[in-house]
């Protein structure tokens, strides 16, 4: 043992005496890996730690070079040990001088720490001090001299004065964070292009994660996110980086793969790890998850891209029917991204440039067969012709472009409504789609009463469509807010109904006026066999159930009299479609209305 060894020993001894932590190790930092020191402690704690590990798993950014106190079993750190020691607290300590780390000093103890917010942060930092003098290198790295300790800087001898941070880790689970995962992202890219390998970037997502975190309380979800990231780590090798990303979203970077051949491999391990049972807190979860991969050198040559096109894929795997998906990015999904990004890039513009507007499909009552009540459907106009809505709303949707597009259709929708009235149309009522973003803003029902007051329509002549889905995000939310609208004197449609996954429980919460049954059943009513035999029987249902909740129940896509004949029998109150009218520009509905009105008298008279 040299001198420096016993000197290191000796300040690791203190370490552990100042935080009552049982064994401590040193590393030295270099590259890309941190290499093993000294140890102190018993042995049982302290003689297994491996001689090399990945670096990132103790390298701290600049702004957070300060001791990580009170870490969980789920910290980077605490992956150095090994599982059967049990470790499940840790104190990290980062050893650095003029802004470069050289090392760490992490302090270890089997059991559960409660006690630690009251460590000698500055009895840390001195111990700091005194340790980089032995890890420090005597050779310049980066303009960086070996330093003595009079040359030590002030925000190392004085660390007492600053605050407290967990720095770039994720505070429930430990692991690095996607902006602490950039840059080690990027030396693996540098590696693998020296030595001929690939790089591989996963993104996992945890499926209806929310519901767990929602129904079972926070400590249950972070206690679930804890063992995942533990699984994770377990899964991965140590040249390998987890991290943690937004939500319930986890990060791999997967290196040293031959051309990336094995990341498919990797992510399948992965998506295995988390669907063996969970057990938190008395509870049995059982998960599924969604993988994206991006790979280099296939897909992207820099971290920024592989990361943002992973980020892509999983999305892709996300809209899939099929849990536990792993997509990968190509060139097929490049283009759609490129298309799409050019879709919002000149969506933006047309939303100022006046190229959006309104078309108004009639909606006819059964009773009189005749329509005072239109739903306004936004249509855009390009220069090379109309753009169909079903193109541009998901986009406007992804980008939440949707809000402010929503706005306008909302002011657009009531000043039409006012010019019509102005002019004398009989226009009872016109409807205006909301979509999930927008409803679920704090200032939704104040946006609506804004409109209403500057347009000075009357509150009766407006409906307001919303999904069932969105209502049934949070229904208690969804509860005050349709109670304010209808305070205003505002009717509200619920749309889509029946794909969504609501229960007569809730439904009969919901201050609602009108059930649409979705044009999926009304498109399947005059096909014949068994298709429309469920799709009679679920109209029937939802008709029924509308009628005893004194609901009106109106039926949409109507395209064929045998449709219209089926409607009638099943005691359907309105519908819209086709068969009655295509969506009409705003100019047109005047002609409708005088047509409409034209008939009715010429069958009255006969």
């Amino acid at each position: 043992m040299t001198s420096d060894d016993q000197a290191l020993i000796d300040q690791l001894r203190v370490a552990c005496a100042i935080t009552r932590m049982p064994a401590g190790v040193i590393f030295r930092l270099s590259g890309n890996h941190a290499r093993r020191v000294v140890t102190y402690g018993p042995p049982e704690l302290v003689a297994d730690v491996p001689l090399e590990a990945p670096a990132w798993r103790l390298a701290r950014e600049a702004p957070a070079l300060v001791p990580i106190v009170g870490r969980g079993p789920a910290a980077p750190e605490i992956a150095l040990f090994p599982p059967s020691v049990g470790v499940n607290a840790a104190v990290t300590v980062p050893v650095e001088q003029e802004g470069r780390q050289f090392g760490a000093i992490v302090l270890v103890d089997r059991e559960a720490r409660e006690d630690l917010e009251g460590t000698d942060v500055t009895a840390l930092a001195t111990v700091a001090s005194h340790i980089v003098i032995h890890l420090a290198p005597p050779t310049p790295v980066r303009g960086v001299m070996r330093p003595r300790k009079e040359t030590l800087p002030p925000h190392v001898r004085d660390l007492a004065a600053w605050p407290l941070s967990v720095g770039a880790h994720d505070a429930v689970t430990g692991l690095p964070d996607r902006r602490m995962l950039e840059e080690p992202v990027e030396v693996a890219l540098d590696d693998a292009e020296r030595e001929g390998t690939g790089v591989a970037v996963a993104i996992l997502a945890l499926d209806r994660f929310q519901r767990i975190d929602d129904w079972l309380g926070r400590d249950v979800g972070d206690g679930l996110l804890r063992q995942v990231a533990e699984r994770l780590l377990d899964t991965t090798t140590e040249n390998d980086l987890v991290g943690r990303g937004s939500g319930d979203e986890f990060l791999a970077v997967l290196t040293g793969h031959p051309r990336g051949a094995s990341a498919l491999a990797l992510a399948d391990r992965m998506l295995q790890s988390v669907r063996e049972p969970f057990h938190v807190q008395g509870y049995e979860l059982s998960l599924s998850a969604s993988v994206g991969i991006a790979r280099y050198p296939e897909d992207a040559n820099d971290g920024g891209s592989l990361l943002r096109y992973a980020g892509i894929a999983l999305h892709r795997a996300k809209a899939s029917r099929r849990r536990g998906r792993i997509e990968c990015f190509t060139a097929e999904l490049r283009e759609q991204v490129e298309r799409r990004g050019d879709l919002e890039r000149h969506l933006r513009r047309a939303l100022g440039a006046g190229e959006l507007l309104l078309h108004y499909q009639p909606k006819v009552a059964l009773d009189s067969r005749r329509s005072t009540e239109l739903e306004a459907l936004i249509r855009w106009q390009r220069h090379d012709g109309l753009v169909s809505p079903g193109h541009f709303l998901p986009v406007a949707e992804e980008s939440e472009l949707i809000v402010p597009i929503g706005s306008w259709v909302l002011l657009e929708a009531c000043r039409q409504v006012s010019r019509w009235r102005a002019a004398g149309l009989d226009i009872e009522c016109v409807s205006v789609n909301v979509s999930a973003h927008q409803f679920a803003r704090a200032d939704f029902v104040g946006t609506v009463q804004r409109v209403l007051s500057s347009t000075r329509v009357d509150p009766r002549h407006l409906e307001l469509e919303v999904t069932e889905t969105s209502l049934m995000d949070d229904v208690q939310a969804a509860v005050e807010k349709l109670s304010a609208l209808r305070e205003l004197g505002v009717r509200v449609s619920v749309d889509d109904f029946g794909t969504g996954y609501s229960s007569l429980a809730y439904l009969q919460r919901l201050p609602v006026d009108v059930l649409k049954i979705d044009r999926a059943f009304v498109k399947d009513l005059d096909v014949g066999g068994v298709a429309q035999q469920h799709a009679t029987a679920l109209t029937q249902a939802i008709t029924g159930l509308g009628h005893s909740l004194g609901l009106e129940v109106l039926a949409e896509g109507v395209e064929t009299v045998a449709q219209l004949d089926a409607l009638v029998t099943l005691g359907v109150d309105a519908v819209q479609g086709y068969f009655f009218s295509r969506p009409l520009d705003a100019s047109r509905v005047p002609d409708f209305f005088t047509l409409q009105d034209s008939v009715a008298r010429r069958s009255s008279a006969t």
